[in-house]
């Protein structure tokens, strides 16, 4: 039996069953895993199962998201800095999950009090070592944990691409508002379930910016089968159950995530019965399946009866195989610069200058990061008669209109500098 992991009812509906990866770093090579989506018909909150509890891979293995700056930090540090209602002199700041201590680091070097709690050792090794004087702890931020520094300990408490992935969201909430001063603020990143689809995504060009593209975005988010990824909010559903658990949100942006910052106070309303947001949250949903299903038969459309190899082994390729292998789509190969196995998911690994010997009708580049690089390179080996393509363009070749329920999901609600 299904139980939402926000208000803990049972009454909820499955929109989505699949199987996803789980991809703590580079090198995990996984198989896919069963899920499914669904939505409480109670709070609305639309969240994913799976077979078995993985959040234990985040202590057994390192899940790095990023190991260095990043120029979104300006306006997430501009978000937190004006959020606050005044700035002692040395603000005692808590994030919760800081991986490798990039965004901590700036706070630090602002001279907060900076303290964290992250379950990856490696991770917190290697933030130790940018910040010898912060208060560093390896684990699972809950209660206990709490109780190592009383209530009302901190000024800011942050979670930025975290609430996403723990199937305790609410409690977490309720222990991080215990932590907080009376006017000290929480600040949360989320992604933004009213963004999951490639037509409210921006064009490739600025893709850097948002770390991902409409691509990504297809495999791990409209699939919603990336296992890492167990709450899906919008900006109202968040808002919604912050208020529920005694935190007011006080400001909010949307930059493909959710930005939110919020302040205790007493709780509104803690019997999470939405019936607006189960509407709202199902007709998207809904929208999401039969684009889905035209995304899908377009690209097999493109794909089918055609001699196919791909370029590039990486993760990209896993998500590609785990899309279309059950929809009769064979690869004849898979080239890599590096060779560095045998085959991959089943496909015959090539090196590069031997894709024409396999006489394909089109190439695909299935290394996001570096696809455009790939795809030239292709060009340059394969006869004019080949088509090549990335997959971002395999994706964005099918116009998507946004439903007119989502438009006003699309404005930023606040204007950040550098955005």
């Amino acid at each position: 039996m299904l139980t939402c992991n926000m208000c803990g009812e049972t009454d909820v509906h499955v929109h989505v069953e699949g199987a996803g990866r789980w991809h703590c770093c580079e090198a995990a090579r996984d198989s896919p895993t069963p899920y499914q989506v669904a939505v409480c018909q109670t709070c609305g909150h639309v969240f994913g199962t799976w077979a078995n509890d993985m959040t234990r891979l985040y202590t057994e293995e390192e899940y790095v998201t990023c190991d260095s700056d990043l120029g979104q930090y300006d306006s997430y540090v501009q978000f937190v800095l004006a959020g606050l209602p005044h700035r002692r002199r040395q603000p005692r700041v808590l994030e919760i999950g800081f991986n490798r201590g990039a965004l901590l680091k700036r706070f630090y070097d602002l001279g907060f009090d900076c303290h964290g709690i992250e379950p990856g050792p490696r991770n917190v090794e290697a933030a130790r070592a940018k910040m010898p004087n912060a208060t560093l702890d390896v684990g699972l931020f809950d209660t206990d944990w709490v109780e190592k520094f009383g209530a009302e300990h901190f000024d800011v408490v942050m979670l930025t691409s975290v609430l996403e992935h723990l199937p305790n969201a609410r409690d977490v909430l309720s222990a991080a508002r215990r932590c907080l001063r009376p006017q000290g603020r929480l600040f949360l990143v989320v992604p933004d379930l009213c963004f999951y689809t490639p037509a409210f995504q921006t064009p490739a060009g600025p893709r850097e910016w948002y770390g991902c593209s409409q691509l990504l975005f297809f495999y791990r988010n409209v699939f919603l089968c990336y296992a890492q990824h167990i709450n899906h909010f919008s900006t109202p559903s968040l808002i919604r159950y912050l208020d529920a658990l005694g935190l007011r949100t006080t400001q909010t942006a949307n930059i493909a995530n959710v930005w939110a910052s919020a302040t205790p106070h007493e709780p509104v309303d803690s019997s999470f019965d939405y019936p607006d947001l189960v509407q709202f949250h199902t007709k998207m949903m809904d929208h999401y399946e039969r684009m889905l299903d035209d995304m899908r038969q377009g690209m097999l459309d493109k794909l089918a009866n055609r001699t196919l190899v791909c370029y590039g082994a990486g993760r990209e390729f896993h998500h590609f195989r785990d899309v279309f292998a059950p929809l009769g789509v064979e690869v004849a190969a898979v080239a890599d610069d590096s060779l560095l196995e045998a085959d991959v998911a089943g496909v015959p690994c090539i090196r590069p200058q031997e894709i024409a010997r396999h006489k394909p009708d089109i190439c695909v580049a299935t290394s996001f990061e570096f696809e455009d690089g790939i795809a030239a390179k292709a060009r340059s080996i394969l006869p004019d008669s080949v088509e090549v393509l990335t997959l971002t363009q395999l994706i964005c070749e099918h116009e998507l209109t946004m439903p007119r329920f989502l438009e006003w999901q699309h404005q930023p609600v606040l204007a950040l500098a550098g955005a």
